[in-house]
């Protein structure tokens, strides 16, 4: 376990995995559905981490490249899942929510696909409408994962009035004289 405050540190554990001989990178991925949380993993089988039990998609599940600059900017990724059978197709679709969580992080499993240390955390973001390719047996989920700074470029419903603020707070009066702010000439002297 790493001792740094800082959530992204890498512990020698994982540090060690970096530069050993053979490298087994894991991702593994919480997303926050309607009824439930969902965890899984691009291993094959159960993975129990921090009591939450991964189920293993092995190659069925795919990450986008992680990306990120030295710019501020809002990049997002995609989680893929492919070989749903097309009868649950229906139920997969009704539990994704736009808004709700999705973390992804990043771990090392040794031979025995244990894991080797706490996994980093990655990426996490809010999910997005999903989109489908469907064939007659299987179908594709893909999942926009954004970035929880594209939030900021969202323009906000409210306004600074009185009858907004009432419409939301029926008792405070605290914009009762703003409308009078708009054309009041103020002297600084």
């Amino acid at each position: 376990m790493s001792t740094s405050t800082n959530d992204r540190a890498v512990s020698a554990a994982n540090a060690g995995q970096l530069t050993a001989t053979l490298v087994r990178p894991v991702f593994l991925v919480s997303l926050a559905f309607a009824n439930e949380t969902v965890y899984a993993w691009t291993g094959v089988g159960n993975l129990v981490w921090e009591g939450n039990t991964y189920l293993g998609v092995g190659q069925l599940g795919n990450v986008s490249p992680i990306v990120e600059g030295s710019e501020v900017s809002a990049q997002g990724i995609t989680l893929t899942l492919s070989g749903i059978p097309a009868n649950l197709l229906s139920d997969s679709l009704t539990e994704i929510q736009a808004g709700n969580l999705a973390q992804v992080y990043l771990g090392f499993v040794d031979q025995n696909g244990v894991l080797v240390d706490d996994p980093i955390p990655a990426f996490i973001g809010l999910l997005d409408q999903p989109t489908i390719d469907a064939s007659t047996d299987t179908a594709t989920i893909a999942i926009t994962v954004e970035n929880r700074m594209s939030d900021m470029n969202r323009a906000r419903g409210g306004r600074y009035t009185d009858q907004d603020q009432r419409s939301r707070y029926p008792n405070d009066g605290s914009l009762k004289y703003v409308h009078f702010l708009q054309d009041s000439r103020i002297g600084w002297n």
